[in-house]
């Protein structure tokens, strides 16, 4: 069993009715993209073009330098909008920022624009690849804040719908969980089962109530655990019980998950908490990520073999640096990037 205490070893979440998008009945095909049957690209994507030779008597070209490039190496992105949220694809990423901009990341590329929707006046709140992302390249994000949430399509080559809309609330998060859509909006979580990915998400199923100002939802196979604010304080949590209370924090970022481990990102206290599981039960104290290395830690997820990625959010609150918005590697410890194993 990996813990999210980071195996380092790179530098590197209703109504019960809802409103529609009459577009979704257009017909639509995705973009060809690597696993779509195209051909592969000739360098992989996102990667700069070979540097030129010199010629003789010109000096080497210098490493990169500039305003957006992060001397951590732990810093994977930089120069993004603040990074609300984040979801693993493999061993890529999808960073999803409060602008409505969808970058992939990972740790051996270049970052990657994927595309946008219009969060007209709201934001982005969640992100979650379809459960078959390989093969239909299809994103989702949860839109809050203005009027109806909304959970868009995305795709390349195609302009965003709108497959469903809840009651308005100011946050969200989302998530596939056994290959069915679970959105939670303001304190209610509610699951699609008959939506399939493509068309209208109708008939939402109410699974709990009252669970708080939901800010996130994060799986490990079939568990679902959320991130809430409540009176208690920052809670990360099930659908019918709570697993841990931060009641000196009023603020929760995104959460991840994996069989024997929670964390949880505390944007205020410029961290991201880890907690060990067993049964899904907490069975220890939390051990503190990154404190105050990185700013707002917000959106969080787990990449490749056990990697914690976060995103950060100085730009909405924070204290911003050059570099900033950025996504980020955390490490194993709060001492930042030499953390690691």
């Amino acid at each position: 069993m990996r813990s999210l205490a980071l195996l380092l070893v790179m530098a590197l979440a209703a109504t019960g009715c809802a409103r529609f998008d009459d577009r979704l009945d257009d017909p639509f095909t995705p973009a060809p993209g690597p696993g779509m049957g195209a051909a592969p690209p000739s360098t992989p994507p996102g990667s700069p073009p070979p540097s030129p030779t010199p010629r003789s008597g010109q000096p080497e070209p210098t490493p990169e330098s500039g305003p957006c490039v992060d001397p951590d190496p732990a810093v994977i992105a930089t120069c993004l909008d603040p990074a609300v949220a984040v979801a693993g694809v493999g061993q890529r990423a999808l960073v999803a920022q409060s602008s409505g901009r969808v970058t992939i990341v990972s740790v051996d590329a270049q970052p990657e624009e994927f595309g946008r929707v219009d969060v007209r006046g709201g934001r982005v709140a969640a992100v979650a690849p379809s459960p078959d992302f390989a093969q239909d390249r299809l994103v989702y994000l949860l839109v809050v804040g203005d009027g109806p949430s909304r959970v868009d399509r995305l795709a390349r080559g195609d302009a965003p719908r709108t497959v469903t809309e809840l009651a308005p609330a100011d946050s969200g998060g989302m998530a596939f969980v056994d290959g069915v859509l679970t959105v939670g909006v303001g304190p209610e979580l509610v699951r699609f089962p008959g939506f399939t990915g493509i068309g209208r998400a109708t008939e939402p199923e109410v699974v709990a109530r009252n669970l708080g100002g939901i800010r996130a939802l994060c799986t490990h196979e079939r568990d679902l655990y959320l991130s809430a604010v409540t009176d208690r304080g920052a809670v990360v949590r099930t659908a019918d019980r709570v697993v841990w209370t931060w009641p000196d924090q009023r603020d929760a970022g995104g959460c991840a998950a994996t069989a024997d481990s929670l964390a949880l990102a505390l944007p205020d206290a410029e961290r991201a908490d880890v907690l060990p599981l067993a049964g899904g039960a907490a069975r220890g104290q939390p051990t503190q990520l990154a404190q105050g290395r990185y700013g707002r830690l917000t959106g969080l997820a787990v990449i490749g073999e056990g990697l914690l990625l976060a995103g950060t959010t100085n730009k909405l609150g924070g204290s911003p640096v050059p570099t900033d918005d950025r996504a980020v590697l955390l490490p194993e410890s709060g001492g930042g990037a030499d953390a690691r194993v």
